[in-house]
């Protein structure tokens, strides 16, 4: 199964949660499952663009969100290179899967250069 961990592809210009800002539903997930980020676009008008990219869960409807892992994305990506990253549950221990009410979501948390505009996706595939 594979579920959406943003509304499709998404071009953000700020930091902040990316739209599937309501989080994916994990409490029914139990065995293995792998968490993709693509980011197929990193610009800025001038500087060097970057990101970091937090995988955040909560159990409270994002109230008090916990980072459990974070990616960095530095420079300019090419739409035709793009930068695929991977978590699998196993390195994501405090990733509160398979608990009652627990959601996940992609915030940006920083984003750096003039004008920067970062476009990506993001799955579960169980």
């Amino acid at each position: 199964m594979i579920a959406a961990l943003t509304t499709g592809q998404q071009t953000v210009t700020a930091t902040g949660p990316v739209p599937l800002t309501t989080g994916l539903d994990i409490s029914g997930i139990t065995g293995d499952c792998t968490v993709h980020i693509r980011v197929q676009g990193l610009t800025a008008v001038t500087g060097k663009a970057a990101a970091a990219i937090t995988l955040e869960d909560s159990v409270n409807a994002f109230a008090a969100a916990v980072p459990v892992a974070e990616a960095q994305a530095i420079s300019v990506v090419d739409p035709v290179a793009e930068i695929h990253i991977i978590f699998r549950k196993y390195q994501l221990p405090s990733c509160r899967f398979g608990v009652a009410g627990a959601l996940l979501r992609v915030n940006v948390v920083s984003l750096s250069g003039v004008t920067p505009s970062l476009t990506l996706d993001a799955w579960l595939e169980e």
